[in-house]
């Protein structure tokens, strides 16, 4: 039965309004790992219009989306939560908008009940996946699902300039209508490829993958066969192609010193961690890229923090087989796409699409799967741009595949019932952080970073005893970790044995820890310090902490008790009126307020004494 396409649209929506159900459990969920580095304790998203005057962050447009959370919301996760959920079904709708357009380009040309079911499949299989659920309920994965949100707009706005261009008749005022909408659906095309490459460096690929889609789907066929109208393509490639520059040179700026090169400059900033050599972490990839094919075909075995070895040899067999593979399905997209040279050739479309989709899948993971190594070599989140290649790969492969609608329709229809039964039920683990890294130790019992951060929700619960057994597992599986270091001490702080946590917390120190741990590190041994009654050594270390980190208020208010604990008032409110001049905090203003009570108590006292 062919159903009107007004009416799929009304389901569709419908079935989108479900999507909203399918993720509605996590809405209560709470911060999770780096979600605190980057929204709780990140004082650079407490105030938008700071925020949004610094254009310079690479993540520009994900920080001013946290503070907006935080202006209407502040730390109360639902608002964080819905706005992810609403990002990933626009997502949904935008990638059902680009597959309908697609089918208008000149090499597809097709419309009717086919357009519109391959649509809803592609889209709504990318919708309920549950190995989207990282980038979605991680509050903090925003910036990939929202670079998708402008990478989606971009091709969706640049397909719709295109089709206008592409009706230019000799109709004077129709021509005219034709070419302005053109024009107004580009220039919002190429804005919102400036505000995809401002939200995440993924977005890279996007100036390229907006080439490859020229190149597959606007192609004139004619009398004279396959043609090609170069000179509109090179006035609507090429500025956005110049969008390319956006993020190497945001990257140059933000990185550059006086002291290196420019060439020193590239080597920095293409290298998150110095941990893994570049080939390592590409031959890494090879296998790590198969285990995310794996994932989309068969989403079992999640996990959020994955213990996955890095690789050294090309020849280790688990590496070439993968490369070998992955091989065989780039040749499998090339052999696609000159199969569906002839566009009159049977199954030409379904061949285009598929190949399309395999392209995509590799461009869009080849920013965060080649040689700029990065600390984490497998992370789900990294498929959520990837998948939609293969969603539209996945539904052409079943158009060519069978031959009855109805089976389509039915075999479709199944497997987005059982991916989102899967998605629902990897969402219960993502309820509390406890149930996530018992999840995750379960599945990858060699992880330290698990043990070490379920440790730090049972020191959160005052269960100390427990901390302390997840904290010593963690050092026997890596003894390098500052964090846990830091961790050992604090928990020895709060049991009130300050010997053995200044030598933890000094342990940690010299484990070269990164700078925010560093910050807490520091407060925590001048606090232990303090404690022992060591006061010149608590103030040494509160001084120097400052020095290091002007902008933490922390440490000023320390030190500024500190001063109050050795009746030195007046520095005391020297040192808080410096911490609010840093940033208002209402905890510094309530001991800068104690301060001055103080002081006027003194003053009349000695007014006493004098009498």
């Amino acid at each position: 039965m062919v159903i009107a396409g007004r009416n799929l649209i009304i389901m569709y929506l419908l079935i989108v309004l479900a999507g909203g159900l399918l993720y509605s459990s996590i809405l209560s969920s709470p911060f999770i790992y780096d979600d605190h580095r980057n929204i709780t304790q990140n004082d650079s998203i407490k105030n938008v219009a700071a925020a949004a005057r610094n254009i310079s962050d690479m993540r520009y447009i994900t920080t001013v989306s946290f503070s907006l959370n935080y202006a209407f919301g502040g730390l109360e996760t639902s608002g964080y939560h819905l706005t992810n959920i609403f990002i990933h079904l626009i997502n949904t709708i935008l990638l059902y908008f680009l597959v309908t357009l697609t089918f208008r380009t000149p090499y597809l040309q097709d419309a009717g009940f086919f357009v519109h079911r391959m649509a809803l499949s592609a889209s709504l299989i990318f919708m309920v996946h549950p190995v989207q659920v990282q980038a979605v309920t991680y509050i903090v994965q925003r910036a990939a699902s929202m670079a998708t949100m402008f990478y989606l707009l971009t091709l969706v706005l640049y397909a719709a300039a295109r089709l206008h261009w592409t009706k230019v008749g000799n109709d004077r005022d129709d021509a005219g209508k034709q070419r302005f909408s053109a024009v107004i659906a580009y220039c919002f095309s190429l804005l919102s490829a400036v505000l995809a490459m401002k939200t995440k460096e993924i977005a890279f690929t996007l100036p390229i993958m907006v080439l490859l889609y020229e190149f597959f789907f606007f192609t004139e066929y004619g009398k004279k066969g396959l043609a090609t109208k170069n000179r509109a393509r090179l006035v609507f490639l090429f500025p956005t192609l110049l969008t390319l520059l956006i993020i190497p040179l945001s990257l140059l700026h933000a990185t550059s010193t006086p002291s290196e090169t420019l060439v020193q400059n590239i080597e920095t900033i293409s290298k998150e961690t110095p941990a893994v050599s570049r080939m390592d972490y590409l031959m890494t990839q090879f296998r790590v890229i198969m285990t995310y094919l794996r994932l989309l075909i068969f989403p079992v075995n999640q996990n959020f923090d994955y213990d996955y070895p890095v690789f050294h040899s090309f020849f280790t067999p688990s590496v070439f087989l993968s490369f070998f593979s992955l091989l065989m399905i780039l040749a499998v997209g090339v052999l696609c796409f000159l199969l569906s040279g002839d566009r009159s050739a049977k199954h030409a479309r379904s061949l285009r699409l598929i190949s399309f989709g395999i392209f995509w899948g590799f461009l869009a993971i080849s920013v965060e799967s080649s040689i700029i190594p990065i600390q984490d070599v497998i992370v789900e989140h990294r498929l959520y741009l990837p998948s939609i290649g293969f969603s539209l790969a996945f539904v052409s492969f079943l158009d060519l595949s069978l031959a009855s609608e109805r089976t389509k329709i039915v075999l479709v229809g199944c497997m987005i019932l059982l991916l989102a039964a899967a998605t629902c039920q990897r969402n219960m683990r993502w309820k509390e952080p406890q149930f996530l890294w018992e999840d995750v130790i379960a599945k990858a019992p060699g992880n330290e970073r698990a043990y070490n951060n379920l440790g730090v929700i049972y020191k959160k619960q005052n269960n100390l005893d427990k901390a302390i057994e997840y904290f010593d597992k963690a050092l026997s599986l890596d003894p390098s970790r500052p964090a846990v270091y830091f961790n050992i001490g604090d928990v020895q702080y709060r049991r009130g044995d300050y010997e053995k946590a200044a030598v933890s917390l000094q342990t940690a120190l010299n484990r070269n820890p990164k700078p925010l741990l560093r910050l807490d590190i520091l407060n925590k041994l001048g606090r232990t310090y303090s404690a022992m009654g060591r006061t010149d050594e608590a103030i040494g270390v509160f001084k120097e902490t400052i020095r290091l980190f002007p902008a933490a208020i922390a440490p000023y208010n320390n030190l500024g008790v500190q001063y109050m604990r050795m009746d030195e008032i007046d520095l005391a409110i020297k040192t808080f009126e410096a911490a609010l001049k840093v940033t208002e905090d209402p905890s510094v203003r309530t001991n800068l307020m104690i301060a001055h009570s103080r002081k006027a108590g003194k003053d009349i006292q000695k007014e006493k004494a004098a009498e």
